[in-house]
């Protein structure tokens, strides 16, 4: 569970000066529909640090405290609609999530949900683009065990289009979303393009081009298997993602309210609602390696 902290501080709570006014909770829906997988939605209210004691409460009690496990989650591509179940799993977070097993993401279709607590109200629309591939993945490592990985992918440049770069452990389902990696089809280098997955050196302060990665200031677990994810997303969840992005790299303190300006597709409330064609392949970091990638 700590191990999702800072995406906590960063965008499921709203951490704010102690000199700003309290504010009233809202619905923050994080949510996200992969092409043939079935949605993960993870609702709950949204937390201010108005005071100074709030900063003395452990942050796992927070989280329980905005918790919302009996709200009412619908899922609609526009002819089905679905009512989706909510459970606990402590593999995600927040710890609680709502899915259904009756709908499956489907390339091309545009999908709407709608969550409904009490007296709070979000709902968010997004589109599951076509299916993103890597090409291949490049594990290299020096005496001194630094590791430097990138993965390729072929890009029509003659096209506009929006990917993001997600990894997880095996342990865990819930893949890092923190730092995140986004990128267009227009940074591609003649028809390629490279994706940064670590590297310890990059500077992702003053060059903010390198932030195509999935670490900073840590070393990863090189022993361990991780599941590297691509996916195509639609523009609005680029937005997002992009300035959420850009506002932990930039302004990763306490108290700074980073949620601010950070564009959404979320009406009535805040968070994300992401469509993605992806696609997902297992790596490790601990040799050399290139993963030439079958499709």
């Amino acid at each position: 569970m700590k191990k999702y902290i800072l995406i906590v501080l960063s965008v499921v709570l709203l951490v704010g000066c102690q000199s700003e006014p309290p504010q009233a909770p809202s619905m923050v829906i994080e949510a996200w529909i992969d092409a043939n997988g079935y949605p993960t939605v993870l609702i709950h209210k949204s937390y201010v640090f108005a005071a100074a004691g709030d900063t003395t409460q452990r942050l796992e009690d927070i989280i329980e405290q905005q918790l919302i496990p009996f709200g009412k989650v619908t899922l609609t591509d526009g002819e089905q609609t679905e009512v989706l179940t909510g459970r606990l799993d402590t593999t995600y977070m927040p710890p609680f999530l709502y899915s259904t097993t009756r709908m499956k993401g489907e390339v091309g279709k545009a999908y709407t949900v709608t969550a409904q607590w009490e007296d709070l109200y979000a709902s968010a629309r997004t589109t599951i683009p076509p299916v993103a591939r890597l090409d291949s993945v490049v594990v290299r490592g020096d005496s001194a065990g630094i590791v430097d990985a990138c993965g390729y992918m072929t890009i029509d440049t003659q096209s506009e289009a929006y990917y993001a770069l997600f990894m997880r452990d095996m342990r865990s389902k819930q893949y890092q979303f923190c730092p995140l990696g986004v990128f267009e089809s227009k940074d591609a280098q003649q028809g390629q393009m490279e994706m940064r997955i670590y590297n310890p050196f990059n500077d992702t302060i003053n060059n903010p081009k390198q932030t195509l990665y999935f670490w900073r200031d840590t070393v990863p677990d090189k022993t361990m298997d991780y599941y590297l994810k691509v996916a195509r997303i639609d523009y609005p969840s680029y937005q997002f993602w992009k300035a959420y992005n850009e506002r932990i790299v930039s302004k990763g303190i306490i108290f700074v309210p980073v949620y601010k300006n950070i564009a959404s597709n979320v009406e009535g409330g805040l968070g994300y609602f992401c469509g993605m064609g992806s696609s997902s392949y297992p790596i490790r970091l601990d040799r050399d390696t290139v993963y030439h990638l079958v499709q």
